[in-house]
């Protein structure tokens, strides 16, 4: 798949099959992901272990739930789930104030990839959520976050297993032009 399609038939996928992604298909996300633009280091943390992820996706929900607004909303819908069963979860984290912005455009090129590569892929703010509050330290020590990094966004990759939970906001962008 050419460059510019994967970037058009990207889109979140929020249900996963439970089957997890070769090595090679997460190899070549990896790289993408580490050949991503940014002015300082950052950090990825795979995670495949079934209880590790679980435990990460209800303490995300527990995070959303004490949240309000929109997360509240969405940790309330029924048969919600954070990390949507994904069988792989890519934690991304930094130490410096660049982290964000140099871990979200890491972020973008392993979407792209996994959508190259025929996989389903989100992007996810949510999870840092887990993080932050109690056990947030010893659960950063489990995914092997190294110390004094924060977990900026993550991002999951799996095969898609259909539509749930799919964004029906309309996605308003628009370009200006100044010649």
């Amino acid at each position: 798949m050419e460059a510019l399609e994967a970037i058009l038939k990207r889109k979140s996928v929020r249900s996963y099959k439970t089957a997890q992604i070769s090595d090679k298909d997460l190899e070549a996300i990896l790289e993408a992901g580490k050949s991503g633009p940014g002015g300082g280091a950052y950090h990825l943390s795979v995670i495949q272990k079934p209880e590790l992820l679980k435990k990460i996706n209800d303490a995300t929900k527990q995070a959303m739930l004490a949240g309000g607004g929109f997360m509240k909303e969405r940790a309330s819908l029924p048969g919600y789930e954070p990390v949507y069963g994904a069988p792989t979860l890519i934690l991304l984290s930094a130490a410096d104030t660049n982290g964000i912005a140099n871990a979200s455009c890491s972020a973008e090129n392993m979407l792209v990839a996994a959508t190259a590569l025929g996989l389903g892929s989100c992007y996810l703010m949510s999870v840092r959520g887990a993080f932050a509050g109690e056990g947030g330290a010893a659960l950063l020590r489990e995914c092997g976050v190294p110390e004094g990094n924060t977990v900026n966004c993550a991002v999951i990759a799996g095969y898609q297993d259909g539509e749930a939970f799919a964004s029906s906001a309309p996605k308003v962008r628009t370009v200006n032009y100044v010649k």
